[in-house]
């Protein structure tokens, strides 16, 4: 009888699948789908699980075995797909068994030899092919400069004529890439892309080729794909897809108008013998939407920073959402690129997204997507759009993907008062909605993303990152490995509406191609924010008092009108290339960091309200307070260990509206723990902080292990310490792909004795010239040149000449000034009559007149 009774709990407790429906590429849609009988169409098998009549009744499980499964259109999962939580739908690889699930196609044509090592095949009236893979391998349209070719110079000039990169971008770049003289090479470049990085290297910018003009310049039309955006770097630019550039293996063409693939193989390649795949326009495999109100409301974006008139987006409200799937086991590749779709500016970031990905969920509860890979992907892996709860994404492989892996991006009709532009201003006082959060329930929130490996996301589009999170809440970030990233490892967009935690990452080289980022980064121009500069903020009413000090006067708690949740950033181990490893730029509001390593870069808190920074392990460039906001702030800087050089960067340190304290800046080769003088002096704070050696247990140190001595002066400060072990992820399986970051202990080290620099002065202004990289955040300028105007009275002779604090001069008579001598000498000389000026003013070039 006992036995009787264990065996029926047992029944009770195994998972047993009611109707277990078998998919294999040897199957037929008429079997009855069994093991012995499978179907040949996951489409096939999702019908007959509806017919069933099971769907969250019983446990539901389609299978699918070993091979590749090529789409044309997305598999649709929708609210007749559902399950339940006690018998969610599994739609899985079979155990062991290798699956594929791709957009690309079989090239079957016989291929022919052209010349010059090219070859090609008539491939009829395919639509044009966006991706082309040879053995699995991803190949290269036929580009200038080719691919891995580095920095091409032109003209005898080394220079890469602006802001530089870590790494070239595009792997491969050269200034005339676009030029009318490398285009009379070209008999008809239409079809061609253009790919260019922004101006200040914030990511990238592509145009798409419709001709030439009677001078044989390219006629092109984009660019719409950064919500800053600005004219294209003179330096980073690339052109694809351009018949002329087919010259070396591994490139390709197709000629769409006569159908004609052109390819140069390796020398050894018998290409009709070579398994040879093409993704066409296909931009999903999987869409999981649930319904929503008709018709879908439009919302029209006027003046954002993208440089369109108008975009058009949708704002979709889910009515019923699809519940309790589970995607596990499968290899996704083979999606379009979707270049000319990202468009949709996110608030007033800097980023534009397309809505979509490799799996594109909407409308959803409870969608589990795991064990799965995304490589090779024209863009976005994963996108969880509008309504969405309880998404987890855990232990899943993403490689080489063309934009971002993974998007939590909500509906734009959840947001008050939403803006789009970096020079939006917010509401009037008085119309300004001051309800805190959100407005609607259509955004992604309660999400986990677990686990995960993500290595070379943005292999086309540079504004990309393994995590971006916009219009979401409460979404769990942990444990993942993310790392060779063009920007971002893990970007925030906006304060709306925080709640989040991200902890136990492991992120570095990242912001390789661009700059002026973070390894993880944020904005949060929400309803509240105004623009500022190195000396505070840039807008003020009739009586020189700061707008925002009256918004934050008659609305103490208006920073978190948005940003109402607190986001935690604790225990992550972050590396960045080209800015910090945490940045919280513009606005951002309402964090709290503590018990993170940060290997190189430092960390960064620009104007914005309540950041806790406390108990981090800084090496590197120290704290950058670089923009202010009017005291208080509530930001508190304490009990942190710095090493590197200098301890604090900021033009004007004293400016910062919050506290800074109990820190202890390291140098190993102290003899005594003094009090840190030159922080003290530089910040008229730090009264209780120390500077010496704090004792770091030296044999760990070359593993990244800065555990302090329990002698550390560090200790009484009130610095504890934390574990110094289990960043990234934790599978075995994805450990073994991992890399790990270089653990380098800093080059310099910041001296206790602050030297202050004298400002030099004219007309009754001071000023310097901008050379630091925290004036170059501060300022929004793409390279450090110009002259800084530190301090501008309103009654100087300097400010009667319409020049104003935080400008950066640039021309003066059409004369380029680079430093401050520069500057001094031409105005002394200034003659009697009209003068023009160029300044860089509120992060825009301004032109100016004034008459001496």
């Amino acid at each position: 009888m006992k036995k009787l009774i264990v065996l029926l709990l047992a029944l009770c407790i195994m998972p047993v699948y009611a109707i277990d429906i078998h998919v294999a590429t040897n199957g037929s849609d008429s079997n009855d789908g069994t093991k012995s009988k499978p179907l040949l169409t996951i489409k096939a098998a999702q019908a007959k699980l509806r017919a069933s009549g099971l769907l969250g009744k019983e446990a539901c499980k389609i299978i699918i075995h070993e091979g590749v499964y090529r789409l044309i259109t997305p598999l649709q999962i929708t609210t007749a797909d559902s399950g339940n939580e006690k018998y969610p739908v599994v739609y899985a690889a079979a155990k062991n068994e290798n699956v594929v699930i791709t957009g690309a196609q079989l090239i079957t044509s016989k291929w022919e030899e052209f010349k010059d090592g090219i070859y090609r095949t008539n491939v009829g009236d395919l639509n044009a092919i966006d991706q082309l893979f040879v053995d699995q391998k991803r190949q290269h349209m036929a580009r200038y400069p080719n691919f891995n070719a580095g920095f091409i110079p032109t003209d005898g000039d080394p220079s890469v004529r602006g802001k530089k990169a870590g790494t070239v971008p595009f792997s491969g770049a050269a200034p005339d890439a676009w030029d009318a003289k490398k285009a009379a090479e070209w008999k008809d470049p239409t079809g061609a892309i253009l790919n260019g990085m922004h101006r200040g290297l914030w990511g990238s910018q592509h145009y798409f080729v419709t001709g030439k003009d009677a001078k044989g310049e390219l006629v092109y039309e984009g660019g719409w794909q950064n919500n800053r955006s600005a004219p294209p770097h003179k330096g980073y630019r690339m052109i694809e897809n351009v018949f002329e550039e087919l010259d070396v293996p591994g490139e390709w063409y197709h000629n769409t108008k006569d159908g004609w693939l052109y390819y140069m193989p390796e020398a050894h390649v018998n290409l009709n013998d070579t398994k040879i795949e093409a993704v066409l326009q296909i931009k999903h495999l999987i869409e999981i939407y649930g319904t929503h109100k008709l018709p879908v409301a439009e919302m029209v974006i006027r003046k954002s920073g993208n440089a369109q008139k108008e975009t058009v987006v949708k704002n979709y409200e889910t009515t019923k959402a699809v519940k309790n799937v589970r995607v596990t086991g499968i290899h996704f590749t083979g999606t379009k690129r979707t270049l000319r779709e990202t468009i949709e500016p996110l608030l007033r970031s800097d980023w534009c997204v397309y809505r979509g990905g490799a799996i594109h969920m909407r409308g959803t509860e409870n969608i589990l997507i795991d064990h799965c890979s995304f490589k090779e992907l024209g863009g976005n892996a994963v996108f969880v759009d509008s309504y969405s709860r309880n998404i987890q994404i855990k232990e899943n492989l993403f490689k080489n993907n063309g934009s971002t892996d993974v998007n939590f991006v909500g509906a734009f009709s959840a947001v008050r008062d939403p803006s789009f532009s970096f020079h939006h201003l917010p509401p009037a006082l008085d119309e300004i909605d001051t309800t805190i959060g959100p407005k609607s329930e259509d955004y992604p929130a309660d999400c986990i993303v677990e686990n995960n490996l993500m290595m070379l996301c943005g292999r086309f589009e540079k504004q990309a990152s393994g995590i971006n999170l916009s219009m979401s809440s409460r979404i769990t970030l942990r444990h993942n490995t993310i790392s060779h990233t063009p920007r971002a490892a893990i970007n925030v967009c906006d304060g709306t509406w925080g709640g989040h935690i991200i902890e136990w990452n492991d992120c570095f080289e990242t912001v390789l191609e661009t700059h002026d980022h973070g390894a993880f980064n944020s904005w949060g121009r929400d309803r509240y924010w105004f623009r500022a500069g190195p000396s505070g903020p840039d807008l003020k009413d009739k009586n020189g008092k700061p707008m925002i000090s009256n918004y934050i006067e008659k609305y103490p708690n208006a920073p978190l009108w948005d940003a109402y949740q607190t986001t935690i950033i604790r225990n992550n181990r972050m590396q960045c290339d080209h800015g910090w490893d945490i940045d919280l730029d513009d606005g951002s509001t309402n964090y709290e960091i503590y018990n993170n390593i940060s290997l190189s870069g430092g960390i960064k808190t620009r104007e914005g309200y309540h950041r806790v920074v406390t108990n981090n392990v800084i090496l590197g460039r120290g704290y950058t307070c670089n923009v202010p906001y009017p005291k208080p702030t509530q930001d508190v800087f304490e009990r942190n260990i710095l090493w590197g050089s200098p301890i604090y960067r900021s033009s004007n340190p004293t400016l910062w509206g919050g506290t800074r304290n109990f820190n202890f800046a390291h140098n190993p080769d102290s003899k005594k723990v003094v009090p840190a003088y030159g922080a003290q002096q530089q910040t008229q704070d730090d009264a209780e902080s120390l500077y010496g050696n704090v004792l770091f247990k030296e044999s760990k140190l070359k593993n990244g292990d800065f555990t302090v001595s329990n002698k550390s002066e560090a200790l009484k400060l009130g610095f504890k310490n934390f574990p110094m072990s289990g960043f990234g992820v934790t599978s075995n399986e994805l450990k073994c792909l991992a890399m790990k970051p270089k653990i380098l202990s800093p080059k310099e080290v910041a001296s206790n004795v602050f030297v202050k620099k004298k400002m030099k002065g004219l007309f009754g202004a001071k000023f310097k010239t901008l050379n630091t990289e925290a004036e170059l955040s501060a300022t929004g300028m793409f390279q450090k040149y110009g002259v800084l105007l530190v301090s501008v009275p309103k009654n100087s002779k300097l400010a009667k000449m319409g020049f104003k604090v935080d400008d950066v001069v640039i021309e003066l008579n059409s004369d380029k000034i680079k430093e401050e001598q520069t500057f001094i000498k031409n105005m002394k000389s200034l003659t009697g009559g009209k003068h023009t000026v160029k300044v860089w003013r509120h992060q825009s070039p301004i032109t100016f007149s004034f008459t001496k």
